[in-house]
């Protein structure tokens, strides 16, 4: 029988359990599990930040290799090697037909997986054929499994709720998996000069190695301000995505951002924040927030993999018997990267 990273209580180690081969309807297909990476949506899961369907199947970044075909299913075949789409927008309400489909006002109606259906933590796991997206071309698994939410995530706030531009100088607030795809989207978008911001050196980096960052700023040892007014001559950056979200986080981006810039909250914080207003209200600053990304997002994001003109951050492998551990690794900010789990690793 095949196997399955497994949530049942929050705060308590996942199972590792055998699950019975997945049955489908006439709109779904089985998905031989190539690769699923952790996000740290995951971890809020597992601590109750995320309220979810229990028990699941943990796992919304996935790839997979289609087994086996719902009757109704003409677009794809046995062997397409596909990256799922995790959300199921309605397609229908006034959020979904002018392009909001990540804010879709029925969002929580239709299956989420890894949220309310099962996921990809597991060997197979079935899916709506209209949750794919088919890719062709060589692009390692745990590439195309990274891109169906930190890609999109990151090309969503980059692109959609910022509009990164030609000259545009940005900083990245938190130096994980998505925001190393910011740092590089906001370049490919135009961006001028990409800050990387954390207290990581082994982060920071990674980013300075792979060309992700044109400067980085340690927060152990560096002053934040003095380094971003050497940096942009004094004039602060036109965008800060916050991936830390908290009152210390914030506070500093308010502090070195530019006037009418703004500042983008990408991760999902656990306590509510707080900011001295003059800052925003005196410099015309914009506070907002930013969800995953769209389907048409994701196909554009695997475009782009197939071109080389993306860089993958997912770069340490595990088995799925490890879950725990690379849970507390990822926990304790010791993942560098991005982690995946391969369930075919014996």
């Amino acid at each position: 029988m095949p196997k399955a990273v497994r949530f049942h209580e929050v705060d308590k180690p996942l199972k590792i359990e055998e699950i019975d081969f997945p049955k489908i309807g006439s709109n779904e297909v089985v998905l031989k599990i190539l690769a699923s990476s952790l996000c740290y949506s995951d971890v809020h899961v597992t601590t109750g930040v995320i309220p979810v369907k229990r028990p699941i199947t943990l796992g919304h970044e996935i790839c997979g290799e289609i087994e086996e075909l719902g009757d109704n299913i003409i677009d794809f075949k046995k062997g397409d090697k596909t990256v799922v789409y995790f959300i199921s927008p309605c397609g229908d309400c006034d959020q979904c037909v002018v392009g909001n489909s990540s804010t879709c006002n029925h969002i929580y109606e239709s299956p989420m997986y890894g949220f309310s259906a099962d996921g990809g933590f597991a060997e197979y796991m079935k899916v709506n054929a209209k949750n794919l997206v088919k890719v062709t071309g060589n692009i390692p698994s745990e590439f195309l499994a990274n891109l169906g939410c930190a890609g999109i995530t990151a090309l969503h706030a980059v692109n959609f709720i910022s509009q990164v531009n030609l000259g545009h100088t940005i900083a990245v607030y938190g130096t994980g998996g998505v925001g190393m795809y910011v740092l590089q989207l906001a370049k490919l978008s135009g961006a001028k000069t990409v800050i990387a911001i954390g207290r990581s050196e082994e982060k920071l980096q990674l980013a300075r190695t792979c060309s992700f960052a044109d400067e980085t700023v340690n927060l152990t040892n560096e002053n934040l301000s003095d380094r971003i007014k050497g940096i942009t001559d004094g004039l602060g950056v036109d965008y800060v995505f916050d991936f830390v979200v908290s009152t210390e986080s914030l506070n500093n981006s308010s502090k070195i951002i530019s006037n009418n810039g703004k500042i983008i909250l990408v991760g999902i914080g656990t306590q509510p924040i707080s900011v001295n207003p003059k800052r925003i209200t005196f410099k015309e600053n914009c506070i907002i927030g930013s969800n995953v990304g769209t389907k048409s997002e994701l196909k554009l994001l695997v475009d782009l993999a197939q071109k080389n003109t993306l860089k993958s951050v997912s770069n340490t492998k595990y088995r799925l018997d490890e879950a725990n551990h690379v849970f507390n690794l990822f926990k304790d900010g010791k993942i560098r990267g991005r982690a995946f789990f391969d369930p075919s690793s014996p």
